[in-house]
């Protein structure tokens, strides 16, 4: 008998390590730190939109590249601390606190641990999709497969973002206030924000995010730095299917900017003041006037400015405007302003005087010795002067008072007092001769569904009141600017932002900034808007 020999040789079934993951941790960390901050030049003040479609390639090549769960989690936190690093600076612009008699070496530390906090706080939503995407057996193109691996790398991805950044974020149970999402980076690209309308601006957030997926396949799949993704579900060959996505993406993108140049066209014919007058003569264009009284958090805490002196500042900016509406930031009237003869009866004097509506933000006191966070409407037609108070209130600022307190013990503010507030349960629209009125205080205005729930309430006009003196002139202002810009979107609807210190601003339904303020400068914003009746798919849908 004859015996033969078969050589053996070992096949590797899984895909060939890459560069990268013969990388030890210690060198990727600081790169995907490095990499997240450039990311973060797309965000509303640095204004380098570009970056978005693909600035988050990097962090899913380099989780394709880890080598561990734990090692994916920790480069998806380095990438989001790189990320947020940047997009959060805004809380510098705490600093100075002598308003809080804090000294300025304590202030320093007590700031930089907030904006370090709020980096590590946010930066878990990087980690989770890092996580999630190293755990979930993925492969190339947008079709599952119904064998492992499963999920389409296309559209998983995508939407572990959505989940993470529109669900989740925005919880209460995250204690979050995302101002930072990617849609908002896009605010000044009017034609693509006109999606926000029928998927709300986590549409936006998808369509930036699969692009930057279809740039990590083609970096994976022509390079050696990572493992290779499986086998497509439609067969095509890899380097051409990735190419195919890729060529998708930018089509999908391009039909959206057609039509959303198309919807820009018809909303412009549409608010026309002669033609809305005549498609809707209940609601006649109306002139409004934001008042940007410009005080400092520092002239608010030290009383230095008098209320007489305040009362005759407000005249300057109040007489003989012209407008049928006037529209004054958030707390412009304090609980100590509210009583008789003062600010409150003044301004309601005004109203009655010049037939004006004005809306003002105040702070109230209730019977259990604490306050509102409210907007009060002054109407000659209304004499129960409506008022709505603030549903969702700023986490440890308003939610969290002893935390202030804790503040105040290590400083020499005696005479700074900490308010406790109360939350309203429900929606309040405010009642004008020209329609209902959905309000917005500060920070709700980031949140969608709060916003969209007035536009089905009924409200056909958006006014946003804030107080941005805390932060002086940080990039705050242009990011609750980009915000408020993509809620008018959404629901097509006209919005006010009116805020102490800038930038205020009239937004039409299409996005378009009508007029803008200077931030940092007193005066009055003279603007035209209207009350629309309509709603979007955005708004039909609770579920978005």
């Amino acid at each position: 008998m004859f015996s033969t020999v078969i050589p053996e040789s070992t096949i590797s079934v899984s895909p060939r390590p890459g560069r990268l993951e013969r990388t030890p941790g210690r060198i990727k960390l600081p790169i995907a730190f490095l990499l997240g901050s450039v990311l973060a030049l797309a965000t509303p003040g640095i204004d380098m939109h570009w970056a978005a479609w693909c600035g988050l390639a990097p962090l899913i090549v380099l989780t394709r590249a880890a080598t561990n769960r734990s090692q994916a989690f920790f480069t998806g936190l380095s990438f989001g601390a790189g990320y947020y690093a940047v997009a959060l600076s805004f809380f510098f612009g705490l600093y100075p606190l002598s308003w809080l008699g804090v000294h300025d070496a304590f202030a320093v530390q007590l700031v930089a641990g907030i904006w370090l906090v709020e980096i590590l706080h946010y930066s878990l939503l990087f980690g989770a999709f890092s996580l999630a995407q190293f755990c979930l057996p993925m492969r190339l193109g947008f079709i599952p497969g119904h064998k492992r691996p499963y999920f389409p790398f296309m559209l998983s991805l995508p939407f572990i973002w959505i989940f993470l950044q529109w669900v989740l974020a925005p919880s209460r149970l995250f204690l979050g206030s995302p101002v930072s999402q990617l849609a908002y980076t896009q605010a000044s690209n009017l034609p693509l924000i006109q999606v926000a309308s029928i998927g709300g601006s986590a549409c936006i957030d998808f369509i930036i995010v699969a692009a930057n997926c279809a740039l990590a396949q083609i970096i994976i799949e022509f390079s050696d730095l990572a493992r290779r993704l499986g086998q497509r579900t439609d067969q095509l060959n890899t380097k051409i299917g990735v190419v195919f996505d890729i060529a998708l993406i930018a089509l999908v993108v391009a039909s959206i900017m057609s039509w959303g140049n198309s919807r820009l066209k018809r909303i412009e014919e549409e608010i026309r003041p002669e033609r809305a007058a005549r498609i809707s003569p209940q609601s006649p264009p109306v002139a409004v006037a934001v008042i940007q009284n410009n005080i400092s958090i520092e002239e608010e805490k030290f009383n230095t400015v008098s209320i007489n002196e305040l009362i005759g500042r407000l005249k300057g900016l109040t007489d003989d405007l012209g407008s049928t509406m006037v529209i004054l930031p958030e707390g412009t009237i304090n609980s100590d302003q509210s009583a008789p003869h003062l600010l409150k009866d003044y301004l309601r004097d005004l109203a009655d005087k010049q037939k004006k509506e004005i809306l003002v933000g105040i702070i109230e006191p209730r019977k259990d010795n604490k306050y509102i966070n409210g907007v009060r409407i002054f109407s000659p037609a209304n004499p129960k002067d409506d008022i709505y108070a603030k549903q969702l209130l700023t986490p440890v600022g308003e939610s969290l008072p002893f935390v202030l307190n804790q503040v105040k013990q290590k400083s020499d503010a005696k005479n700074f007092e900490i308010k406790s507030f109360d939350a309203s349960t429900k929606t309040k629209l405010v009642d004008s001769v020209f329609g209902d009125i959905g309000i917005a205080i500060s920070n709700e205005v980031i949140y969608p569904k709060l916003m969209a729930d007035r536009a089905r309430r009924g409200a056909s006009l958006f006014v946003v009141a804030a107080n941005l003196g805390w932060f002086h002139n940080s990039s705050l202002n242009r990011q609750l600017l980009a915000c408020a810009t993509l809620r008018a979107v959404e629901n097509k609807r006209y919005l006010i932002l009116a805020t102490n210190t800038g930038i205020s601003s009239v937004i039409d339904p299409a996005g378009v900034v009508s007029s803008r303020s200077y931030p940092l400068k007193r005066g009055v914003l003279l603007d035209t808007v209207q009350f629309i009746y309509s709603k979007t798919p955005f708004t039909k849908l609770r579920w978005l």
